[in-house]
Formats: structure tokens, sequence, C-alpha cells
């Protein structure tokens, strides 16, 4: 760019000087002087008879003349307003007199006018109209060089500025325009290829966060379930140490069930804290056989509440994972608010099979009953007890993923909650 730049410079100053040094040069090339052998020509040629002949009008001289007889009579003019048109005059306008000869007798005078300032007068116009047509193109090369600077420094430094405020901001979503041809050609490439580097290294950090969240989720549930056994074997060799009057034994019972107390209320917390950031988990559905939920219903259910777990053979589409926690966190919440016999009701229509669980708790309020799966929100019956309020949001999520539905409504002795799996 430097280089440009002193290349511009010197051709403006060699453009501005052109007219002085054309000038120059004209003026050293006689246009000031008379061409002595057209003179002579002309003298020749008006001296030819016994007065001055009149010189035809084809015949052109680089001067302006007047001819006078010898008496100073007008003859001959150049210039219709003959300035000249006597010797006197002549002498006042410092005219050059030549006397016309004829066999070495005077019949005339040839006035050659004194038109020095006519041509220095048409030098000046000549010298302003090359000095204006200089400053126009050195005004245009100038003006040239200005949009070369605007569209090929400036603007792509706006560019970066304005890509550097989106970076900033976050957004590395839009790419930066790129010109090989700019200054700026292979530093904005760099650019824009940090920009992309940078969005890879955000998806692959947000990635890993959400693996990590979903790791921890994983692992939360499946703690809780042996955690949920722990608690309850040790409940039933509480009651066989009373029985045998073992209090050491009874003492390290009690322990036991604490500790699983504890360890529940911190997987909770834990599992509650890391929902309530991950918002979605990820689902994968797949064709499974309906026998697969009779599993996982009695997998869930570690303190025997359902009786009878019959489930209609048919193929589904489920997420085994994502319907383990969505009937694990059903069964639980019955666990925790109603406390009763849990009643599994499984019927399959043209489009879902459909399994209800129904306790004898009492239900919820009706004012409830529409918000009941809302994110954090819990019933007026929850009061006193533990729990998040994320139980129902979730696994109302996680059946949608799936294709499947939920539905939560009072019965006549409690409260039951639907969910159906979409039929292969």
């Amino acid at each position: 760019m430097r280089k440009s730049l002193i290349i511009l410079v010197g051709l403006s100053i060699l453009i501005l000087l052109t007219p002085y040094l054309y000038e120059k040069i004209f003026a050293k090339s006689g246009s000031f002087q008379l061409d002595v052998v057209e003179v002579n020509a002309l003298l020749k040629e008006l001296g030819s008879g016994s007065e001055p002949a009149v010189p035809p009008a084809s015949e052109d001289f680089s001067f302006d003349y007047t001819v006078l007889d010898q008496d100073e009579n007008l003859i001959f003019s150049t210039e219709k307003d003959a300035s000249s048109a006597s010797l006197a005059e002549a002498t006042k306008n410092r005219d050059s007199i030549r006397n016309i000869l004829h066999e070495g007798k005077l019949t005339g005078y040839l006035i050659i006018h004194n038109n020095t300032e006519k041509i220095a007068a048409g030098i000046r116009r000549r010298y302003m109209k090359m000095w204006t047509a200089a400053i126009i193109i050195s005004l245009i090369l100038w003006a040239g060089y200005a949009g070369y600077l605007y569209f090929k420094i400036i603007r792509p430094f706006e560019k970066l500025d304005e890509f550097a405020g989106n970076v900033a901001m976050g957004n590395l979503d839009a790419p930066l325009q790129m010109d090989r041809g700019n200054v700026f050609g292979a530093f904005t490439e760099s650019f824009d290829i940090m920009r992309e580097e940078i969005s890879l290294a955000r998806k692959k950090e947000y990635e890993a966060n959400e693996s990590k969240r979903e790791l921890v989720v994983q692992l939360s549930h499946d703690i809780k379930t042996p955690v949920a056994s722990i608690k309850a074997m040790s409940e039933v060799l509480e009651v066989r140490s009373r029985q045998t009057e073992d209090e050491f034994t009874n003492a390290k019972v009690k322990a036991i069930g604490q500790k699983a107390d504890q360890i529940d209320t911190l997987v909770s917390n834990l599992f509650a804290a890391t929902l309530s950031e991950l918002e979605h988990l990820e689902v994968n559905t797949s064709e499974t056989v309906s026998s697969e939920l009779a599993a996982i219903i009695k997998t869930a259910d570690h303190e025997q509440r359902i009786k009878d777990v019959r489930i209609p053979e048919c193929i589904i589409c489920m997420d085994k994972i994502r319907a383990s926690q969505v009937v694990t966190n059903i069964i639980y919440n019955s666990y925790k608010y109603a406390d009763t016999e849990i009643i599994l009701e499984a019927a399959a229509d043209e489009e879902y099979l459909n399994l209800s669980f129904s306790d004898k708790g009492g239900g919820v309020p009706d004012d409830d009953l529409p918000v009941i799966m809302n994110k954090y929100r819990r019933g007026e019956n929850s009061k006193g007890k533990e729990g998040s309020g994320l139980g129902l949001y979730i696994s109302r999520n996680l059946m949608l993923d799936m294709g499947g539905h939920i539905e939560c409504e009072n019965t006549e002795e409690g409260f039951k909650v639907t969910i159906g799996f979409k039929l292969a």
C-alpha cells in the first residue's frame, strides 16, 4: 500500500507539471520568432510590380501583416481592424516595418504586426486548459485511490469490526465474508477459521456438559433403586431384630436405614439440580415387546404394592431407560404421597398401549390438577414431604419424546396416572 501511494503521488506531480513543461518546450520552439524565409517570400511577391501586389487569398502566412503604398495608403491587411494603417501607428505598436522595393525603387511598406500579446494570450489559454485537465485527471486518480482504500481496506476492516462484535456477543453462526483481493484477505480467512474453531469448541463443550449431566441423571436414577431396596430390606431386618430382641443388630440396622435415607436425599437433590439444567434427556426409541414393561414395573415396585402385573402382548415404541424413569417416578410419587396399594390396569387400543396406575390416597385438589405436570409444581398434599416438583414434568417430556402421552386425573378413591406407549 505504501508503494502504491508513492507511485500515485509521483504520477500526480508529473501530471501537474506537464503543462508547465509543455509550455517551456513550446516557448523555446520559436513561437515568438518570425520566419525570415516567409517574410522574404512575401516581400518578393509584393515587389513584383511597380505597385505593391495584393497576395492571393489562397496564400497563408504564419503572421499578420498590412501592406501600404509609398504614400501610406492601405492596400491590404490580414486583420479586419487594421490597427497599423500608418507608419506612425506601426511604430507605436512596435510592429516590424519593411520596405517594398521594385527594381531598387520604393513602392510601399510591409508592416508585420507585433502579435506577441496575442500569441501569449493563446499560450495562456492553452496552459489553463492543460492545467485544468491535469487537475481533473489528478482528482480522478485520487478519487479512484480513495475508492480503492475504502473497498479494499476500510470496508473490510468495518466487516472485521462487525464480525468481532458478533463473536463478542456469542453469535458464532455469522460467517465473515472473505475477499482474497483485499489487503486483509488472508487475515479475514484466519479470523473466520478462528470463528469456526471457537464454534466447534463451544459445541463440543456443550455436548460434553450435556453428556455429563445425562450421566449424572442416569447414575442418580440407577442409584435410587438399589438404595430404596436397601432401605426396604433394612426395615424388614429392623422388625426381625426387634422380635429377637437383639439390640446390637437393631442399632446397626437402624444405622443402615438412616444412611440409606441420607444417600436417597443426596441423590434426589443431585437428580433434581441436574435435571433443572438439562431440561430434556436424550431419547432413543426402538420397537420393543410389551413384556419389557412388566419387568420395568416389577423392578421399580420394590415394595410390591402392585399385586397384579399383566401387560397385553404387543410391539411398542419405547426407550427402555426413559420408560423405566417414567414408571419409577409414578410409583415413587404414589409411595410418597398416597402410601397405599397401587392398582395397575393395562389395555391396548388402535394406537397406544395404555397403562394406568391408581392409588387410594385421596388424590390432589382439583385446582392443582391442570398444572400438576408443570415444572416445580407440587400439590397441596405434598406439604412436609421431600420433593422437587420435577417427577411428572420429566415424565411428560419423556413420554412426548417417545411419541406417547401421559394424563393425570382424580378418581373416587385417589389419584390416577395413565401413560400410553405408541404401538409399532
